[in-house]
């Protein structure tokens, strides 16, 4: 009896240490269940803008696995058309993770875009988009990492027959550097330069593409994000402002 009573506290004890680890957003590589609550607005000089709310769940049942659902609710500003945009899904296996070296992460990762959105509404691609990538993580500070990102891009030809739409698959490549930037306990910047090659060795489609975030925790469980996108080539731009709860 006296054993049992030492186990159940020891197990007590070890769930209340867990739950009170404090919760660190700013890596990609810690993983946890949330919910991120967007309100977007995306910004296109030769096209429609779009607005809505965007939906994205990420469950962690493990340090080293994670999945994330994706849906965008839109209203296409020209067309007038309110639905549903284009559904994403991504897997993020880790296998290794060690902040105390420099080489402090490593896992690969699959990203998968569906063309659920009404293209002749103006709310979706009309393409699937297939990224398998792999991320490292480099420890080049308490206050400052870098996660390179490589990925291989795969688009798919459309779904659908539309003028202006391309009538064959593409096959690219995409590099990023997510670099967490610690601000204070309660506040990160993550500064992500990006270069994507979507259609290598055919009529080539390059971008360079930057994005920012800014990320502030209100209690242990809420934080208030800010993301900023901008394909600088295309004029295009994105912006949203997030909820984040942390289940």
């Amino acid at each position: 009896m006296k054993h049992f009573i030492s186990l159940f506290t020891l197990l007590l004890l070890s769930n209340f240490i867990f739950a009170q680890e404090e919760i660190d957003a700013s890596k990609p590589t810690n993983f946890y269940t949330q919910l991120y609550n967007h309100l977007e607005y995306n910004y296109s000089k030769n096209g429609a803008d779009t607005y809505g709310y965007r939906a994205e769940f990420m469950f962690a049942p493990s340090e080293a696995h994670l999945i994330l659902a994706e849906m965008p609710l839109l209203h296409n500003t020209e067309t007038g058309k309110t639905g549903i945009g284009d559904f994403r899904a991504r897997y993020f296996y880790l296998p290794y993770k060690n902040y105390d070296k420099f080489f402090g992460a490593f896992g690969p990762s699959v990203d998968i875009f569906a063309p659920t959105g009404n293209y002749d509404h103006g709310l979706g691609s009309g393409t699937w988009l297939i990224q398998p990538g792999v991320t490292v993580g480099l420890m080049i500070a308490d206050w400052i990492q870098m996660f390179p990102i490589l990925s291989y891009q795969y688009t798919s030809s459309p779904v659908l027959e539309r003028p202006g739409l391309f009538q064959d698959s593409q096959h690219g490549m995409s590099f990023q550097i997510i670099t967490p930037i610690i601000l204070s306990e309660k506040m990160f910047l993550q500064v992500t330069p990006i270069y994507t090659a979507s259609n290598i060795g055919m009529e080539r489609n390059d971008r360079y593409i930057q994005e920012f975030i800014a990320q502030y925790a209100l209690s242990d469980k809420l934080q208030l994000s800010g993301f900023y996108r901008g394909v600088f080539k295309d004029d295009n731009h994105t912006a949203r402002l997030a909820l984040v709860v942390f289940l």
